[in-house]
């Protein structure tokens, strides 16, 4: 590995943890574990990368990316973003308007699923 692509791995893990803190690491630990390529490219790529320019501030992010989970109904990645949302000042009653927000475009079915996952967050980090 190249020093530029271990420094953009390290730095992204920085940032994931930063952000994510336990609820993250142990989202994180079984693709380390058992698929180390992909969890370096996401932590190089993603973390060591795209989350750390300055294009837009960090709440909106994961709004953008909230959204886009929601879109594609991948609710599996859901809870890592929400408590990362959470930790750069986006709060519960804002991730609420999010969600509400997303109904006419995304149906309630998938802003309930949404949802679930959000109740499930608070509840394990509150």
């Amino acid at each position: 590995m190249s020093d530029n692509l271990d420094k953009n791995i390290n730095s992204g893990l920085n940032h994931f943890a930063n952000l994510s803190g336990e609820y993250g690491a142990k989202a994180l630990a079984p693709i380390k574990d058992h698929f180390p390529d992909l969890a370096e490219y996401i932590m190089g790529a993603a973390y060591g990368d795209i989350f750390q320019r300055n294009t837009i501030g960090d709440d909106w992010k994961e709004v953008a990316v909230i959204s886009a989970l929601i879109a594609m109904g991948q609710y599996e990645q859901l809870g890592v973003h929400y408590v990362m949302a959470l930790s750069v000042g986006v709060t519960e009653e804002q991730l609420k308007g999010v969600l509400l927000h997303l109904v006419p475009a995304l149906g309630a079915p998938r802003v309930i699923s949404a949802f679930n996952v959000l109740l499930e967050v608070l509840e394990e980090v509150k």
